[in-house]
């Protein structure tokens, strides 16, 4: 499998599933986890949404660097590691309206004062477990 196959299978799968567990760094060091609700755009980036005064975003003005893990449910899992930004002027209401689409629930919270941003993968490792396994592994710049 080379490395359109294997971009085409991570994204097919991110596309299927709504939720994943993202990861951040405190100041002190200590790490923080929530479970977000994630859009997969066409370029590999996570779309997610969160309140300006959650300990995540905190985190991620201080520290832009995260981690997520997305799946398991079907013995396979997708893990990523990168760097999350806000969602950019030009990009905002293309991101808005996917994310949306793909998380309804998700249109409430951006009325209540939700920010959307993007996680940049840097590495994703691939887990699928179901048979034989198929463990692999992207990184660099830019992952899409």
């Amino acid at each position: 499998m080379h490395g359109d196959e294997r971009r085409q299978l991570i994204r097919d799968f991110l596309a299927r599933h709504k939720l994943g567990v993202i990861s951040t760094v405190h100041p002190d060091g200590s790490p923080e986890a929530a479970i977000i609700q994630v859009t997969v755009a066409d370029d590999l980036n996570i779309v997610f949404d969160s309140f300006p005064a959650s300990r995540k975003l905190a985190n991620i003005k201080l520290d832009s660097r995260v981690a997520m893990v997305v799946g398991w449910d079907e013995n396979v899992t997708v893990q990523i590691e990168g760097f999350a930004r806000p969602a950019k002027a030009n990009e905002l209401q293309r991101l808005i309206d996917r994310h949306v689409a793909n998380c309804p629930l998700e249109a409430e919270f951006l009325k209540e004062g939700a920010k959307l941003f993007t996680i940049s993968p840097r590495w994703v490792r691939y887990s699928d477990f179901r048979g034989a396994p198929i463990v692999f592994e992207l990184s660099g710049e830019p992952l899409a």
